[in-house]
């Protein structure tokens, strides 16, 4: 299943750009890198503060189980 959607992206991406010219082509590449770049970027942010969430979890409960004692 997975093949055929992304067949069809394909499809549709190639049907949107297929009458520009060279030079709007290496434009829309050049926006295609960008957005990749920014979602790796934004993965490894979200990443990174799921694990900071997690440290501050583990601290606020050997704080609570500290204060009970």
């Amino acid at each position: 299943m997975r093949m055929q959607i992304s067949q069809k992206y394909r499809e549709e991406i190639f049907n949107e750009i297929k009458y520009l010219s060279d030079e709007q082509i290496a434009n829309v590449m050049k926006i295609i890198h960008i957005f990749k770049e920014s979602i790796i970027c934004q993965r490894e942010l979200d990443f990174g503060l799921k694990n900071e969430f997690e440290e501050w979890d583990i601290l606020s409960d050997e704080a609570l189980l500290k204060k009970s004692f």
